[in-house]
């Protein structure tokens, strides 16, 4: 995680690369796996400023962390979203998904959808809840406070 060894990762075309492999990645539990991890080795670049840069400049980079965190509903979600309100927190970030109404649409339509969802396991509770119903919760409560905070960073002045 050291900068220098971030620094020749991105220098040897890591983020190219990782990019591609998240395109490429099913939807079966072993590549969901591999998944994290290459959001995880995307987002501690995502950590110093000049390299947060290089990732938002690269083609399709945003359209495709975004799409991840549309289609992930478990721990990659997190992740992506991590790297999202990064890539949020620098002008030339938020510059770049605004200039994609269909990515900000998709993101404002994932807001919409959490929050039917959380709406609707609120309003059926009945007598004892089973833990695994209460994780499900739990886990919707949680994606749609993080895709709600994203959101903010785009639309904030």
């Amino acid at each position: 995680h050291s900068q220098r060894c971030c620094e020749e990762l991105v220098a040897a075309g890591a983020i190219d690369t990782l990019l591609r492999l998240i395109q490429t990645i099913s939807r079966s539990i072993p590549d969901q796996e591999v998944l994290k991890h290459v959001l995880s080795t995307l987002r501690n670049l995502a950590r110093y400023p000049h390299l947060l840069e290089v990732l938002i400049q690269r083609h399709n980079s945003i359209q495709t962390i975004v799409l991840e965190l549309l289609r992930n509903k478990e721990e990659g979600f997190f992740i992506a979203s991590e790297l999202l309100k990064k890539i949020c927190s620098t002008h030339k970030g938020v510059d770049a998904i605004l200039k994609s109404p269909a990515l900000l649409k998709r993101l404002r339509s994932l807001v919409e959808e959490l929050t039917r969802k959380t709406t609707y396991q609120k309003r059926n509770v009945r007598g004892p809840t089973p833990s695994s119903v209460v994780i499900v919760r739990e886990n919707t409560d949680r994606r749609l406070k993080e895709a709600t905070e994203i959101l903010k960073l785009l639309t904030q002045p």
